[in-house]
């Protein structure tokens, strides 16, 4: 199904515009890394650091799949969302929230990626039937 659904224009627009999306988020992960994000990097909580650095192999290496139109993209960038975005920044978003900027940012993200995997997963499901 994810084969056939590549092979639409709108599924290749998409898939890569979802790549472009992950390259920012790698540059932003590279920033905080870099410090030029809050705050001193080293002085952000542990769990914080350990995201930027998952999130980011994440973002660099799901956004190459994608931009190469793979169907491992796709389920990587599924689950990736779900299990890196979604699940932390709901079930445990205590540990991610010092400020009430941090909620309203964490609220946003879930926001959009729950539209962005609902866009990608329509897509693909009426891209990804037989004709």
């Amino acid at each position: 199904m994810i084969e056939l659904a590549l092979q639409s224009t709108a599924t290749v627009i998409l898939v890569r515009c979802l790549a472009i999306v992950l390259a920012f988020g790698a540059f932003v992960h590279v920033a905080n890394i870099l410090g030029f994000g809050e705050g001193p990097w080293t002085s952000m909580p542990l769990l914080w650091r350990i995201m930027d650095v998952v999130l980011l192999i994440f973002n660099v290496t799901v956004g190459i799949g994608l931009w190469l139109k793979t169907p491992w993209g796709i389920k990587a960038f599924v689950a990736g969302i779900i299990g890196l975005q979604l699940i932390p920044y709901t079930l445990f978003r205590e540990h991610f929230i010092q400020t009430a900027e941090h909620a309203a940012m964490l609220n946003g993200m879930v926001v959009f990626w729950i539209v962005v995997l609902a866009i990608l997963i329509g897509t693909v499901l009426w891209f990804g039937r037989a004709s």
